[in-house]
């Protein structure tokens, strides 16, 4: 009884780690002709994008780069900037989006209750007073609700053939920046899961 306890435990814990995370969408392709053991170096290419907002500045990037470092150190890669095998280039994008939706309330409208004269004694006309009915037709609100529609794309490039050759991207929706921080993780974690070379030894951060 306590194991199962303790799995079930465990299993809502994941599912509280993954469930409540920004990047719930993940999606990678790559080249099938390729042999991804044969790489073991990478080199960044420099940002495409250097604008500086709440959901995509350079601290952002810089946290973004780090971690993927780490994954490919998980990885058996190394860091060469004078020829490596692969180039990683990262774009951040973040899109201010907005959705309206109604909510319905009702109020109560004072009314008739009718008396069933199978169930209990009633007098003419079978109606007794102070029944309250709900009126739904004239009570709507609607609100306007502003985020970010946020991703994080990694594309790893051939530096010798200079063709993409894999491609990973997490997507999500941002309702509040503040918290984009501790998200940043998990997504790369998320797209490397989907990479071909899975980690081989564990790194000292």
């Amino acid at each position: 009884m306590k194991k199962n306890a303790y799995f079930q435990a465990i299993i809502f814990l994941l599912f509280l780690i993954y469930g409540c995370g920004i990047y719930r969408s993940v999606y990678s392709d790559y080249d099938r002709s390729i042999n991804f053991t044969k790489y073991k170096t990478f080199a960044w290419l420099p940002d495409r994008d250097t604008s500086n907002t709440e959901t995509n500045n350079q601290m952002i990037r810089t946290n973004t780069r780090n971690y993927f470092n780490y994954e490919f150190a998980r990885r058996a890669y190394q860091i060469n900037v004078d020829s490596p095998d692969v180039f990683l280039d990262l774009i951040v994008r973040s899109e201010r989006k907005a959705f309206e939706y109604t909510n319905r309330w009702y109020t109560p409208n004072s009314g008739w209750y009718r008396c069933n004269p199978y169930y209990q004694e009633c007098p003419p006309p079978y109606y007794y007073p102070y029944y309250y009915e709900y009126d739904y037709s004239n009570f709507h609100v609607t609100q306007r609700v502003e985020y970010w529609e946020s991703s994080i794309t990694l594309n790893i490039i051939d530096r010798v053939q200079n063709k993409l050759v894999w491609t990973g991207t997490a997507k999500g929706d941002l309702y509040d920046p503040a918290y984009i921080e501790d998200n940043l993780h998990p997504a790369v974690y998320r797209i490397l899961k989907k990479y071909p070379i899975k980690p081989v030894k564990r790194v000292t951060p």
